[in-house]
């Protein structure tokens, strides 16, 4: 498959990016994205771009068997039917304190703040700002997991969808921008994204502050196949 077809496919159903990207906390009436992640008025085009869909996810999310000491290494079932499918799938919406689903659908979480980071295929986003009404934001440094503490909790941004005429910010390869949109780089040769080294300092719906690393896009869990859309993170509070 050509990159273009693979982003063109999976920007029809979803709201995430490829490739390096440039953040912005700026809300599309052009000021900056309030500090407790308030949703901007692109009600519409939110809809249009997240693709609802109002029934629950059945992703699993359990944690995994590591040498991790106090973080935890957490498996994210976020295939969503493959790409064929994820347009009639919802995300998969996680509570990083508890390391658990959270129960709601694309309709309901968008009021909800129990959960902190929704995932489906590759996106990955925040309940903040465009994302939801929690107060989440994320930002990520070049330094080992293990290494990052609050105080690298520096320039963390909400999630910014769209500009100021409500039109959907993308990167150079088309896809819309989140606040996780340089977690991975894509292997044309093989077709697989591989995570960046990177730490993400996330800021959770309730406010709480987290680590999270991105260890494999491509897990296997009680021996299902690697397809791809099913993550181990690890997740620390800080």
């Amino acid at each position: 498959m050509k990159l273009t077809l693979l982003f063109l496919l999976v920007l029809m159903v979803a709201c995430g990016s490829s490739g390096p990207s440039t953040r912005s906390s700026t809300t599309p009436e052009g000021g900056s994205a309030a500090a407790d992640g308030a949703a901007s008025s692109c009600t519409a085009a939110i809809a249009q771009t997240l693709m609802p869909i109002d029934k629950l996810a059945k992703g699993i999310v359990t944690v995994v068997p590591s040498e991790a000491g106090a973080a935890r290494d957490v498996f994210v079932g976020a295939y969503a039917g493959g790409l064929g499918g994820a347009a009639t799938m919802p995300y998969v919406y996680v509570n990083l304190a508890t390391a658990m689903r959270v129960e709601v659908t694309d309709v309901t979480a968008r009021t909800s703040m129990d959960w902190d980071l929704a995932f489906k295929r590759y996106v990955i986003f925040t309940n903040g700002g465009d994302g939801g009404i929690g107060q989440g934001a994320a930002t990520h440094v070049a330094t080992p997991f293990d290494s990052v503490t609050a105080a690298d909790a520096i320039g963390m941004a909400t999630e910014s969808f769209f500009d100021a005429n409500c039109n959907g910010k993308t990167d150079s390869l088309g896809g819309l921008v989140t606040t996780f949109s340089d977690w991975y780089s894509y292997d044309q040769a093989t077709n697989r994204l591989s995570p960046q080294p990177l730490t993400y300092v996330v800021r959770g719906g309730t406010g709480q502050l987290y680590k999270v690393a991105i260890q494999t896009y491509y897990a296997s869990l009680n021996g299902s196949p690697d397809l791809g859309g099913d993550f181990i993170i690890r997740v620390d509070a800080l």
